[in-house]
């Protein structure tokens, strides 16, 4: 295992508007799913601090080891206030994750954090295949937004590792990135038009295979961005790729539970 110390901001801010509430406190085998990712991270020796960025009402359940930001209504907002309550050092790592994951377990974050920082990268995102799910799930079919790129059909984890000292170059970035949210032609810019291109050609019958992007090219595009070394790691941990952003997903989890078919539902 690799010896590091990490502090995590764990966002706990969204709503799941269709039961009127807090998505970090759906319930899952009767308890808030916002402990289970910090129940996790609280089992990791690398974890030195936790900042659970939420509303009241989710800050209420929490242990009181934990530091608690009351969360605003915007998501970057949000993780910047949880950066801040932690004060971190230019070589601390910082851990974002999302709080709604059902099947985050010690062992998947363990997993992705060794990785992440055995990579010496200042970025680390997590790509997850799409295949792994039927290692979860077996024949449930499972919905996530996915991306079909050289190395297969892939969906995003719900969690990110930084370097504190490349912190300057991602706001930066990130602050810009929002102001042109309604600029595809700003967008397109800074996606990489070489990027787009492939894109679109990657649509193509027949011949679109021969186009598609590799996460290399996308990785280095984030490094010209950013100015800093960046690192995509495929690795079959579903555990982290599923998050509650429909009813139907929360309807899926507490399936799951009742079924008993994954040990991650058992705090």
């Amino acid at each position: 295992m690799v010896s590091q110390s990490v502090k995590a901001v764990v966002l706990a801010g969204g709503v799941a508007t269709w039961a009127n509430m807090p998505k970090a406190l759906l319930t899952l085998n009767g308890k808030p799913i916002v402990l289970r990712i910090v129940n996790a991270l609280l089992s990791l020796q690398q974890v030195k601090q936790i900042a659970v960025v939420g509303p009241n009402a989710v800050l209420e359940v929490l242990p009181e080891s934990l530091i608690k930001v009351e969360a605003s209504s915007d998501l970057w907002a949000n993780t910047k206030l949880g950066i801040n309550a932690l004060q971190p050092q230019p070589d601390d790592y910082l851990l974002l994750c999302a709080a709604d994951m059902p099947f985050v377990t010690e062992q998947s974050l363990r997993e992705f954090l060794d990785a992440a920082i055995a990579s010496e990268a200042d970025l680390v995102y997590l790509a997850v295949p799409m295949a792994s799910f039927q290692r979860l799930f077996g024949s449930e079919k499972v919905r996530r937004t996915c991306a079909r790129l050289k190395e297969g059909v892939l969906t995003g984890g719900n969690l990110l590792l930084l370097r504190a000292r490349a912190l300057s170059n991602i706001v930066t970035f990130a602050d810009r990135a929002i102001q042109y949210r309604k600029s595809r032609w700003q967008l397109g810019k800074m996606a990489g038009w070489k990027i787009l291109l492939k894109w679109v050609l990657s649509h193509l019958p027949l011949v679109g295979q021969l186009f598609l992007v590799s996460v290399d090219e996308i990785v280095k595009r984030g490094e010209e961005l950013l100015g800093c070394k960046c690192k995509a790691i495929i690795a079959d941990l579903p555990e982290l790729a599923f998050d509650i952003d429909e009813p139907e997903d929360y309807e899926f989890a507490q399936r799951m539970a009742g079924e008993g078919k994954e040990e991650a539902l058992t705090c």
